[in-house]
C-alpha cells in the first residue's frame, strides 16, 4: 500500500461522503472502487462511445428490448416475408408508441430520434442537412420493417417527415 494525500473540491468530497454512507466503507474504498469504476469505463469506450454505452442500458434496463445477431435479424424476415397486414400494422402502432415514450425521456427532434435509434444498429445515419437524413440499412430484408416503423413514429410527429424507400437505404426528410 502506498499512502497518497489529495486535495478534493467541495462536489468531489460530497460524492465520496454519498458513497461512504451508501456503501458503509472508507474513503480510501470509495477512492479505489472509483478508480477501479474509471478503468472499466475507459475499457468500454475504447469500443463505443460513452453515449452509447448509456442509450444501451437505457434500452435494456427494463427489459422491453432484445439484443439480437444480425443473422437472426434477417432470418427472421427472410421467413416473414410479404408478412400480413395485421403484422404491418401492429409494427405501425409501435412506432407510434415509440414517439409517445422518446417525447417523455426529452427526445423530440428528428436527428435526435435516428441518433438514438441508429444505437440498435437497424441502420447507420448519415447526415445529409439539418433536414435530410440517409439511412443506410444494416439489412435489406429489414427495409419494410423499418419504413413502417418510421412512417408509425412520426405519423403524429410535430413536424411534417417524409419517408422514401430505396434500395439498402431509406432517406427521411423533414418539412
Amino acid at each position: 500500500m502506498e499512502r497518497l494525500s489529495i486535495s478534493l473540491n467541495g462536489k468531489s468530497l460530497s460524492i465520496i461522503k454519498k458513497y461512504v454512507s451508501k456503501y458503509n466503507t472508507s474513503q480510501a474504498d470509495i477512492i479505489r472502487r472509483s478508480l477501479s469504476c474509471l478503468e472499466t469505463v475507459e475499457e468500454v469506450t475504447e469500443k463505443t462511445s460513452l453515449d452509447n454505452v448509456l442509450t444501451y442500458v437505457d434500452y435494456l434496463a427494463n427489459k422491453e428490448h432484445l439484443i439480437i445477431d444480425i443473422a437472426h435479424w434477417k432470418s427472421i424476415f427472410i421467413e416473414i416475408g410479404d408478412g400480413s397486414k395485421k403484422f404491418w400494422d401492429e409494427i405501425y402502432k409501435i412506432g407510434d408508441s415509440h414517439r409517445k415514450e422518446y417525447f417523455d425521456k426529452g427526445i423530440r427532434e428528428v436527428k435526435q430520434v435516428l441518433e438514438h435509434i441508429e444505437k440498435t444498429n437497424w441502420y447507420k445515419l448519415n447526415i445529409d442537412s439539418k433536414s435530410s437524413f440517409t439511412l443506410v440499412l444494416a439489412s435489406l430484408e429489414s427495409t419494410k420493417f423499418i419504413k413502417i416503423f418510421f412512417e408509425g413514429f412520426f405519423s403524429k410527429f410535430p413536424q411534417k417527415v417524409e419517408i422514401e424507400e430505396e434500395y439498402m437505404k431509406i432517406r427521411i426528410r423533414v418539412h
